[in-house]
């Protein structure tokens, strides 16, 4: 397990990443994914893939996400389909309550795979 990041953090929302053993990008995101934060969210996955050429393996942890509007959705899509036409895979981990049910209506979740357990790291800021 690879150190964990901290890419952003406020009152009510914070971003970590790190990188899994296996070699799996791991985004973990707390807090509301909406119009006010989602730029952090596409800005911390933009710097994650900026520093990889090719395929990679991406993951984004919304077990801490309670609710995640249009703007959200738009940045998990963007980057799965920048992460699949570059070879790699995209999947997302934690779904749940209005998040899951918001995919789900949408039909996103058929097209954001469920990666599970998937990048197993500890996301946890070294300061």
């Amino acid at each position: 397990m690879s150190t964990g990041h901290s890419e952003y953090e406020g009152l009510d929302f914070a971003i970590r990443t790190g990188d899994a053993a296996d070699g799996t990008l791991v985004v973990v995101v707390s807090g509301d994914i909406d119009y006010t934060h989602f730029r952090e969210l596409e800005s911390a996955i933009d710097h994650r893939l900026a520093n990889h050429d090719g395929a990679v393996r991406l993951v984004v942890d919304l077990a801490a996400v309670p609710y995640c509007d249009s703007c959200g959705m738009r940045v998990l899509l963007g980057a799965s389909q920048r992460v699949t036409a570059a070879g790699g895979t995209f999947g997302v981990r934690g779904v749940h309550g209005e998040p899951k049910r918001a995919l789900r209506l949408t039909g996103l979740d058929r097209v954001l795979r469920d990666a599970g357990t998937t990048g197993e790291v500890d996301a946890r800021s070294h300061g």
